[in-house]
């Protein structure tokens, strides 16, 4: 038997009414259904809450989430990870079961029962993964909640008889849209592949407004996420006529593990051979002219797998004609910035960025003109192949003024060092790629230092000044023969190289979530608090999951008063003491990437070391088991 669906309110309006009010309804359902099924993927129009049902005390379910898509249409879910809710695919129908960005702005309210509140937060969703089979579909936040615990999908079977309850935010017998969590008692009285028939004494059923909000198991105490709203005969609802009882929700338990390997984050690809994705100075890019202000350049990157959320680049800004900023972003420029450059200045900072719906980065400058160069090091994808293994605390492995990892003096212009990885400093054999921080010391020329596994390639890693300490990290791809390589191209300067961490094959480290938007985690300007000689600044993250073992964060320090560098590490490790994560120079501004542990709740410690200086950290994304 066919059920109307758990439609959507629209400013009062039943944009379904003309099926609800019909008595042929099951076919027209029937007929609508199948129309939609060639497509991929079950429609069903967004629904309200439950009605028959009680109110849910504040700080229950606050895994239940509450979706507005733009002004008019409204949801129901559940948060299955920090940064992914669950809901009906049908609460999209704008995007016809395409995946990326929805098609009408959407928020998510997380974590507060009653919606006239200030408890909780309300996130944008920024990506949409439909599940083709079902209508089910996973909607991404701009950045997760940290503080609200997810339900966990059960494995088992829902049975017939068994007791369960629904929720959800939508219409009740009197509320059109009441501004509270509702949930009612049902019991399970058929299943199918997909779906599972539930009914409930009385008049309590699911209504408009409840389209993919929770049912749920209790567990000894805790709840397990059985199934969503799929269908409803919506009896009792308000200004509804209908005495058929009964609801449809969409099974869960089956699809469990496709849920997990969608919110885990992705793997890394480390490149064998970097490759140049843009030089404004020349044709490569199809951008051949500097970036004048305000100006975003659209990069796009040949061979890149559909499903890759994020791809690591070295970018590089050349010729400033007056101090600037560069910003690399996928969609949405973020408030934040990746690579600071002073007028004539060459400079270039690894950057990890989420992929745009239509598979490109930008790159946006700030003031002035200035070349930009991008150099792609490797993607994170579903498909791909490695995970990262960070270090407790970093760990050198070359430095050429001792000669530490086989090479004693400075490299000369030309001059190729070999530095064996495999087996070597806590790294195992199958090492796919590691991650290292490479600082360039008492160079003598102006030169740039590239650092790739075998073959080498255009492409760069660190630009330098003569006279000036300069660091920047890359994340390279381990050689057929264990080893990466460090070219120097002119003059002569010292090497430090201190390993992060590095990737193995399969599952043994962690997946990499990247923010759509970056987020700005701490600026000592706005307090007017710059760092003193030896203080340490505890940065606190309320973006990412407890269950992070670690953090990419871009860096910045500004104006230092005196040459400096910053030592980054996790609350309760050792202090790094001779692995700073970035050199500054006095009255300039500079930056680099950091991919750091972090201590159980995220935070990173920062330590100045000389002088007085600013600091401001952005976070890019996280790594997670």
């Amino acid at each position: 038997m066919s059920l109307p669906i758990s439609g959507a309110f629209v400013k009062g309006i039943d944009v379904i009414s003309d099926i609800v009010a019909t008595r042929s309804r099951p076919a027209r359902i029937a007929g609508l259904a199948a129309a939609v099924v060639a497509a991929g993927m079950l429609v069903a129009v967004p629904s309200a809450a439950v009605s028959g049902g009680t109110a849910v005390p504040d700080g229950s379910y606050r895994f239940a989430v509450k979706l507005n898509a733009g002004e008019d249409a409204g949801c129901s879910g559940a948060l299955v990870d920090p940064q992914w809710v669950i809901t009906a695919a049908s609460c999209f129908a704008g995007n016809a079961g395409h995946n990326g960005a929805p098609a009408v702005a959407t928020t998510a309210t997380v974590g507060r029962t009653r919606l006239d509140h200030t408890d909780g937060h309300i996130v944008s969703v920024v990506d949409l993964l439909f599940r083709a089979d079902r209508n089910v579909v996973l909607a991404r936040l701009a950045t997760p909640v940290t503080d609200v615990p997810p339900v966990a999908i059960s494995t088992a079977a829902p049975t017939v008889g068994e007791a369960l309850t629904v929720a959800g935010y939508g219409r009740t017998a009197t509320e059109w849209v009441p501004n509270q969590l509702h949930s009612a008692a049902v019991s399970v009285q058929a299943t199918a592949d997909t779906t599972v028939a539930v009914a409930a004494p009385g008049t309590a059923t699911t209504c408009k407004g409840d389209a993919g909000g929770p049912t749920i198991r209790d567990r000894n105490g805790t709840a397990e996420l059985v199934a969503i709203h799929h269908t409803s005969w919506q009896n009792g609802c308000l200004d509804s006529t209908e005495t058929r009882q009964g609801a449809t929700e969409t099974r869960l338990d089956t699809i469990a593990d496709w849920v997990s390997q969608q919110v885990r984050g992705d793997a890394y690809t480390p490149l064998a051979n970097q490759r140049r994705l843009l030089d404004t100075r020349t044709a490569t890019g199809g951008h051949q002219k500097a970036l004048s202000a305000g100006e975003i350049v659209a990069v796009p990157i040949p061979d890149l797998p559909a499903e890759a959320s994020a791809v690591v680049v070295n970018l590089a800004g050349v010729g400033a004609t007056v101090p600037t900023f560069l910003t690399a972003f996928g969609d949405t420029a973020p408030p934040t910035s990746n690579l600071n450059l002073l007028s004539g200045r060459a400079a270039a900072v690894m950057a990890t960025v989420p992929v745009a719906a239509d598979r490109v980065i930008r790159v946006r400058n700030n003031h002035g003109d200035v070349d930009v160069i991008m150099d792609l090091l490797g993607y994170y994808s579903a498909s791909g192949n490695s995970t990262y293994v960070p270090r407790d605390t970093p760990q050198l492995a070359l430095d050429t003024r001792t000669g530490l990892g086989g090479h004693l003096g400075p490299l000369q212009g030309g001059e190729t060092a070999i530095l064996p990885v495999r087996g070597v400093n806590g790294i195992p054999a199958n090492a796919t790629a590691v991650a290292v921080n490479v600082t360039a010391t008492q160079p003598t020329g102006f030169t740039h230092v590239d650092v790739f596994a075998k073959d080498h390639t255009e492409a760069s890693t660190l630009n330098v000044v003569p006279g000036e300490d300069r660091a920047n990290q890359a994340v390279v791809a381990v050689g057929d023969d264990g080893a990466v390589r460090i070219f120097n191209h002119v003059g002569q300067t010292h090497l430090i190289v201190a390993v992060l961490g590095w990737f193995v094959p399969g599952d043994a480290g962690s997946r990499y979530t990247a923010l759509r938007t970056g987020v700005r985690m701490t600026d000592t300007r706005d307090r007017h608090s710059p760092l003193t000689p030896g203080a340490v600044m505890t940065v606190p993250n309320f973006f990412i999951p407890r269950r992070a073992v670690a953090a990419e964060l871009n860096i910045t320090a500004i104006t230092p008063t005196a040459n400096t560098y910053l030592t980054v590490w996790a609350p309760g490790g050792t202090v790094p003491a001779d692995a700073p994560a970035l050199n500054a120079t006095a009255n300039d501004i500079t930056d680099n990437s950091a991919t750091t542990r972090v201590a159980p709740l995220g935070q990173v410690n920062i330590q100045n070391h000389v002088g007085t200086v600013d600091v401001v950290v952005d976070l890019q994304g996280y790594y997670a088991r």
